[in-house]
């Protein structure tokens, strides 16, 4: 654990390990660090989806046979708040750097299954940092801003699992 936030999100470059923290880097979104500060949010709530792939194999005047064809999608959404978004002490606000996330590659010849690494420290089963043969795809950033809430920024960020899931050590999936 790089930073003293409880929950992170950042895109890698070079190395798959979090940020050290926020200062020079556009890199990094830090939640739940304590009060909630201008360049940074808080987690509401994280949802995450597992699905499974079955092939249905239609049987004339009989129940269709169905076929597991393993995992079909691993989908993070995190859902949160950042305040006073138009604030920050140097460097991108998390809006921006989330829409240059976007725009910008979700993959590089160093990490092609994904440059999006996540940390939840109360919820660890959805932590991924970032290697070559796995990662997360920030597929989907939603913004709403609130008529009724000033200074404030709501979100819902995907994150799409890629790669080799692994094995399983102790009975448990740790990527």
């Amino acid at each position: 654990m790089a930073s003293g936030a409880q929950s992170v999100i950042w895109r890698v470059t070079s190395t798959g390990a979090e940020p050290t923290g926020t200062t020079g880097t556009e890199d990094i979104i830090e939640f739940n660090a304590g009060a909630v500060v201008n360049k940074n949010g808080f987690i509401m709530n994280t949802r995450f989806t597992l699905s499974s792939s079955v092939a249905v194999n239609e049987m004339p005047a009989s129940i269709n046979k169905l076929q597991d064809t393993g995992v079909g999608g691993i989908i993070i959404y995190v859902t949160g708040s950042i305040e006073d978004p138009q604030t920050t002490a140097g460097g991108l606000k998390p809006a921006h750097k989330f829409k240059t996330w976007m725009l910008e590659d979700k993959t590089n010849a160093a990490f092609p299954k994904g440059r999006f690494g996540l940390r939840l420290d109360d919820f660890d089963a959805l932590d991924l940092t970032p290697h070559a043969d796995r990662g997360y795809i920030l597929s989907d950033i939603d913004f709403t801003r609130s008529g009724d809430t000033k200074g404030k920024l709501e979100f819902i960020a995907t994150l799409r699992f890629n790669g080799s899931i692994g094995t399983a050590t102790s009975g448990q999936y740790i990527w």
